[in-house]
C-alpha cells in the first residue's frame, strides 16, 4: 500500500497544508495515523475526494449592491452580514456599471440620499433588473439613527434589516415580485 505524507498529499491535491487540514476538519478526508501520529493518505482516498469535489457546484457568496452616498451603512452591513460580498454605488451611472460588473443578488437602496431620487431608481430597477431583488432602507447620517421598517438602524433595526436580507437571499429569485 503506497501512502503519501501530508506534504505530498497537499501537492497531489494542489492545495496548501493549511487547506488540507481544513478538509480533514470538515471530515472530507480521514488520514491514517502512524504510531508517531503522522498523517498518511492513500492515493485512492485522495482521488475519491477529488472526484466528489468536482460534483459539487462551486459556492458563490451572495452579492449585495448598496446604493448610498456614504460609507457608514456599508460598514455596518458588512460587519453584520460577513458571509456576503458587498459593493457600493453612489449615482445612477455607477449603479448601472455595478449591475453589469458585480452581478448582485440584492440591491439595497438608501432612500435618503442627496442628489439621487431613490424611489424613482427603485421603480426602474424593479422593472428592469431580473436577477436581483431591490430593498430600501434609511441609513444613519452623522450621529442620527436611520430606520428600516420604522425601527432604529442601530442594533434592533440592523437585526430587522439583516433578517429581511437573509430571507430574500434564501428564496430563489424568479424575477417576479
Amino acid at each position: 500500500m503506497n501512502l503519501l505524507t501530508a506534504k505530498e498529499a497537499a501537492q497531489y491535491l494542489h492545495v496548501s497544508l493549511f487547506t488540507l487540514g481544513r478538509i480533514e476538519k470538515r471530515g472530507l478526508l480521514v488520514p491514517f495515523r502512524t504510531p508517531g501520529g503522522h498523517r498518511r493518505y492513500r492515493i485512492e482516498m485522495l482521488d475519491d475526494y477529488l472526484e466528489g469535489s468536482r460534483a459539487r457546484p462551486a459556492r458563490r457568496d451572495r452579492r449585495i449592491l448598496v446604493v448610498d452616498d456614504g460609507q457608514e451603512a456599508l460598514d455596518i452591513l458588512a460587519r453584520g452580514l460577513s458571509s456576503c460580498e458587498f459593493s457600493v454605488a453612489s449615482d445612477e451611472l455607477s449603479v448601472g456599471m455595478k449591475l453589469a460588473e458585480f452581478e448582485p443578488d440584492l440591491i439595497l437602496v438608501n432612500t435618503v440620499m442627496s442628489g439621487l431620487d431613490a424611489i424613482d431608481l427603485c421603480r426602474r430597477l424593479d422593472g428592469r433588473e431580473k436577477r436581483a431583488r431591490v430593498l430600501t432602507f434609511e441609513a444613519p447620517r452623522g450621529g442620527e439613527e436611520g430606520t428600516y421598517g420604522g425601527r432604529g438602524f442601530g442594533h434592533s433595526g440592523l437585526g430587522v434589516l439583516r433578517d429581511r436580507i437573509e430571507q430574500l437571499l434564501e428564496k430563489p429569485w424568479s424575477g417576479e415580485s
